[in-house]
């Protein structure tokens, strides 16, 4: 006989936060395979996940064992607004799953998951915090980013013109929100409100989390809103009922990287990516690495291709006379020596990115027909070492990944 698992009773407000989430994701075309389900602490605990979010609510008392993957239709009719059928109570027996309202009951199947771990960020020194009310963490996002009333009117393309960020700053007791519309004709705003703050931390966000904010945070709650300038991947939001994770800070380096390995992905290169997110490519016996950078002057991104052509090297006067000459001569492939060694490299920007595949390809051949140039002057006699009386600064050697072990 199959054993009974009674996952409590489920109240509407309950269920109401739980579709709330779900029937946000729909509206956004993101598919989920379910809700799971399961008890820690003596609290009914349902997490909702993709790749880019992570919802945690924790619900009324419970007590029962195991993690439960309920569909989202049993979740949905329960849960929308104005549903008739008030609390339900959830069993589960083998893989069929049970709601038991006043109307009836509805089956489904369902399938027994291992417990999801715990979400969590990356803790850090500068890691700024902000605590206030759900009202004030609304109305500031309401203020700051939500659209202008007078959006859309203008006939022009809103998609064209509407930004594709929001700031968000946390520093002395302030949490603002703040948006530039005179891209679509229209005008900056902010939002700022008082809150209990730790640190200090600017991030650039997507407009998505706007359904986060206006689905997920009641207004009788205090919450918690963290983030790092440093390492702007993941906002967090707390409350006593709600644990949100969300991947929605717009990171031009990240972003870039990521396109990176989607052109990566498709041309079926070979590649492998280290945890501090150095990617490195192997083609035709050439290890490529890809650095990420961020220029200084305008922020723009960009993604550095390089290779080692030699090394242990000589600084010879006669390798340095071709590796001035090679850079003078106009190539895409830039040189330079540095520690005993020969590099060369090809920077790429977000709106070339279309070449990458070919200039990867380019990068390899130069690599094999400059290093039968280059190493027979690498063999020379080095230069004599120059005496001078300012200190030399240290050298940043590049280097490439070690991601083949």
């Amino acid at each position: 006989m199959k054993q009974t698992i009674d996952l409590g009773l489920v109240e509407t407000g309950e269920l109401t936060k739980i579709f709330d989430v779900i029937w946000m994701l729909r509206m956004e075309g993101t598919a989920i395979p379910g809700v799971i389900a399961h008890c820690a602490h003596g609290r009914r605990v349902w997490t909702i996940s993709t790749d880019e979010l992570s919802v945690v609510i924790n619900g009324d008392s419970a007590s029962f064992t195991g993690a439960y993957l309920i569909p989202l239709t049993i979740l949905a009719n329960a849960g929308r607004q104005n549903a008739a059928n008030g609390d339900i109570t959830l069993t589960v027996e083998g893989d069929v799953i049970t709601a038991h309202s006043s109307l009836g009951k509805q089956t489904a199947t369902c399938s027994m998951v291992a417990i999801p771990p715990t979400p969590s960020v990356k803790w850090s020194p500068s890691r700024a915090s902000a605590t206030l009310g759900g009202s004030n963490l609304k109305w500031t996002f309401f203020s700051g980013a939500n659209a202008p009333f007078e959006a859309g009117l203008s006939g022009d393309d809103e998609d064209v013109s509407s930004p594709d960020h929001f700031t968000v700053e946390i520093r002395n007791g302030v949490f603002q929100a703040y948006s530039d519309w005179t891209s679509a004709k229209l005008y900056p705003m902010r939002g700022t409100t008082s809150a209990e703050t730790s640190g200090t931390a600017v991030v650039n966000v997507d407009p998505d989390f706007l359904a986060v904010i206006f689905q997920c945070v009641d207004s009788d709650s205090t919450w918690t809103i963290s983030f790092d300038s440093s390492e702007p991947h993941h906002i967090e939001l707390r409350s006593d009922t709600y644990h949100i994770i969300a991947k929605m800070t717009k990171v031009p380096v990240v972003e870039l990287h990521e396109r990176v390995l989607r052109v990566l992905e498709h041309e079926k290169f070979e590649h492998q990516t280290t945890e501090s997110g150095l990617i490195g490519v192997r083609l035709d016996g050439v290890t490529v690495s890809f650095d990420f950078f961020q220029r200084e002057s305008d922020e723009t991104p960009m993604v550095r291709l390089s290779t080692i052509i030699t090394r242990d090297c000589n600084e010879s006067a006669e390798l340095l006379r071709e590796i001035n000459c090679h850079n003078q001569g106009g190539s895409v492939v830039r040189l330079w020596y540095a520690d005993g060694a020969v590099t060369s490299a090809i920077d790429l920007f977000p709106d070339n990115l279309h070449s990458l595949a070919n200039r990867l390809r380019h990068l390899v051949r130069e690599a094999g027909r400059l290093r039968g140039v280059l190493e027979p002057f690498a063999a020379e006699d080095a230069l004599p070492a120059r005496r001078t009386r300012r200190r030399r600064r240290p050298s940043t050697v590049e280097r490439q990944p070690e991601v083949w072990d």
